[in-house]
């Protein structure tokens, strides 16, 4: 879940403008027509089509386990790298199959004799549309570029936080772009099944790619949205990837009490001008999301008019551009209540399935380290606080650190030393640290 910013720049994505109305690829072994390997990611795997097409997958879907391989091709890696955009199989919280896109990237260099480990990101909210994917910008494979620097062309926040640090330490990396963004499909937002599915497929995805030499190990980082997904792997991925050996997951900020936070029963957190604004646009993707996984919620009971003409533009627009107009069309004016239903009236089916996807209510079976700014507007710290506390009742181990003056947008920075050495402690075997109370 990231801040309030304008409309994704026009320069540098051309690659992605079509994923709105893309046309459907027709299924075979090589959609790329065989040109001399142009764009071969690595022996044995299809070659996906260029530009939009990439994105469009056959129909029928193949056959196949989720994780399996549609297609990929090869993009710019960091200096001794390697890396490729994927498409792969994987499944909605209903079981039914959906393709899914993403990025990995290895080490260009001879594997250990054990094979490498993975690292799996976990990215933040970019908003609802294809179009937002992260792996669709040209050259997707790099260090993350969050959209509050000079250095961003983009609308949304690209790229991996400390992809050359894993990969200069031997690691593969890959990274999900979840459901529906992409890929075709509504994207499920905060549907904590769906989300982690396709965090989980991504890592057999790249285990796939017989070149990356990866092997049954497996982190997962995250942030804000991908947070509280890391917070439900760690609960539940034996169950989804018994094969995968899942060595902890470092959350930042994560999106871990929607129960609580949608009753309204969290004390306030830090805000700022536009901070009401945002977290509206937030609100309102959570509920397409949901409206997209559960047919039997109505938006009507939770959005007034005004919010309904919002959902229409939460699937065509990024979340900060959403942010932008909602702050310029009611925000600006103290009309935000005019998008939502009181919280009081909302129906008890729609808290269940908030209930649903709250992290921490059962025990976890990984290691987990979170990590909050205390001056994040975005994630309240007081919902993180309630996370790690219930995490903590199950005598499992629970590291948590709070960043003085960390906002939202630093704390993938300001953390990088501590969620560096604590995954390649978890995967040295070295015991988890927990600072539970």
């Amino acid at each position: 879940m990231r801040r309030r910013l304008s409309a994704i720049t026009a320069a540098g994505v051309a690659a992605i403008l079509a994923l709105g109305c893309g046309t459907t690829a027709t299924a075979n072994t090589n959609p790329d027509g065989g040109k001399g390997g142009k764009g071969l990611c690595a022996p044995g795997v299809p070659i996906g089509p260029e530009g939009e097409k990439f994105y469009d997958p056959p129909s029928p879907l193949p056959e196949g386990d989720h994780g399996d391989l549609i297609w990929a091709r090869r993009v710019d890696a960091p200096n001794g790298a390697r890396a490729c955009r994927i498409l792969y199989l994987s499944t909605l919280q209903s079981g039914t199959p959906v393709a899914v896109s993403g990025i990995v990237a290895w080490p260009d260099a001879p594997a250990p004799r054990h094979g490498r480990n993975v690292v799996a990101w976990a990215h933040g909210t970019v908003g609802g549309p294809r179009q937002c994917a992260p792996s669709a910008v040209p050259n997707p494979a790099t260090d993350l570029v969050g959209y509050y620097t000079y250095d961003s062309p983009w609308g949304i926040d690209v790229g991996v936080p400390a992809l050359t640090q894993f990969l200069d330490s031997g690691d593969v990396v890959v990274g999900t772009d979840y459901q529906g963004l992409g890929a075709p499909g509504v994207h499920q937002y905060t549907v904590a099944v769906t989300e982690t599915n396709n965090v989980l497929d991504s890592v057999r995805a790249a285990r796939r790619i017989t070149d990356t030499h990866a092997n049954r190990k497996a982190a997962v980082l995250g942030w804000s949205q991908g947070g509280g997904a890391a917070a439900f792997i760690a609960q539940n991925y034996r169950q989804y990837t018994p094969e995968t050996q899942l060595v902890g997951i470092a959350a930042l900020a994560p999106a871990a009490n929607l129960g609580p936070d949608f009753r309204g029963l969290v004390l306030p957190g830090p805000t700022d001008a536009t901070s009401a604004s945002h977290n509206a646009a937030l609100r309102i993707n959570v509920y397409r999301g949901f409206l997209a996984a559960y047919p039997e919620l109505k938006a009507e009971d939770v959005l007034k008019p005004a919010g309904l003409e919002a959902l229409r533009g939460d699937g065509v627009m990024c979340i900060e551009h959403l942010a932008d107009v909602i702050q310029n069309n009611v925000g600006n004016v103290g009309q935000l209540d005019t998008l939502f239903q009181p919280l009081s009236v909302v129906p008890e089916v729609w808290h269940q399935r908030f209930r649903e996807n709250t992290a921490g209510l059962v025990a976890s079976v990984a290691p987990i380290l979170v990590m909050q700014g205390t001056a994040d507007t975005v994630i309240n710290p007081n919902s993180t606080d309630e996370y790690v506390k219930r995490a903590c009742r199950f005598n499992k181990p629970v590291e948590y650190t709070k960043y003085q003056g960390a906002t939202h947008q630093t704390i993938p920075n300001v953390a990088e030393p501590e969620y560096l050495g604590w995954i390649a402690d978890r995967f040295a075997g070295k015991p988890a640290p927990s600072n539970c109370a």
